[in-house]
This record gives C-alpha cells, sequence and structure tokens, in this order.
C-alpha cells in the first residue's frame, strides 16, 4: 500500500466524523503508517498515531 491511499482515507473518515480531535489512529507497523505525509495528516487533524508492538500477535495483543 502506498502512503497516499492511507492519507486518503483518513481524510475521507476525518470529513465523514466531523473533525474528532484527540482520537488515536492505530495501526500496523506499514512504512505507509509511518510516512511523513501519514504523520503529518494525523497532527493537522489532532489525532493520535498508535502502533501496535513488533510480532504482536492480534490474538496476544
Amino acid at each position: 500500500m502506498k502512503a497516499h491511499l492511507a492519507v486518503n482515507a483518513v481524510e475521507m473518515a476525518v470529513a465523514h466524523r466531523g473533525y474528532p480531535r484527540g482520537v488515536k489512529v492505530h495501526s500496523d507497523r506499514g512504512s505507509q503508517f509511518r510516512s511523513r505525509k501519514f504523520t503529518q495528516t494525523l497532527e493537522r487533524h489532532g489525532l493520535i498515531g498508535s502502533m501496535g508492538r513488533v510480532g504482536a500477535s492480534p490474538l496476544t495483543g
């Protein structure tokens, strides 16, 4: 996945939800979610980025 797809998804979600500041956006550790474009988009909308630990299984936390 490219960073612009992740950015577009955040932009659409923010527009649909009415600009919810302080909301956590949880993602995996993919490069698109660590990109400058993505992190700047989160900051611009007052969102908080959150990532899972390396090697963490969704079943074990």
